[in-house]
């Protein structure tokens, strides 16, 4: 039972991955993708802490140093190191990306990516 769990949660952020990314590839408004890059975001971390977790392991913090001769039982830290800095710059892309949208949208009033682009284009022809 466990192993069947185990491809699923192998499976299931590279499936968000690729949904999140038609999704992004195909959507005409700018909080629709704002959201489907932070899904991006969610699947890369997701899939990098699975396959840095294995059944059976236990955290990296040693209370007894019977367990430092035998390590093949403690999970690696750097992966969820790696992935708390991931967290940390997808947030700021997040904020990035909202303040931008938040500064566009007060100059065009509009949060579609088309209306958006013909309203810039003519504001360019104008200058």
């Amino acid at each position: 039972m466990t192993l069947d769990i185990q491809i699923l949660l192998d499976i299931f952020p590279i499936v968000l991955f690729f949904i999140s990314f038609f999704g992004l590839t195909t959507s005409e408004n700018i909080i629709k993708s704002i959201i489907l890059t932070m899904l991006m975001q969610t699947s890369v971390i997701m899939f990098w802490l699975v396959v840095g977790s294995r059944y059976g392991v236990r955290p990296p913090i040693i209370y007894d140093t019977a367990l430092l001769y035998n390590l093949d039982y403690i999970s690696d830290p750097l992966p969820q190191a790696l992935m708390l800095t991931a967290i940390i710059i997808g947030i700021s892309v997040t904020a990035i990306n909202i303040t931008m949208l938040n500064s566009l949208y007060r100059k065009y009033h509009t949060a579609e990516w088309k209306p958006m682009a013909s309203l810039a284009k003519e504001n360019e022809n104008k200058d």
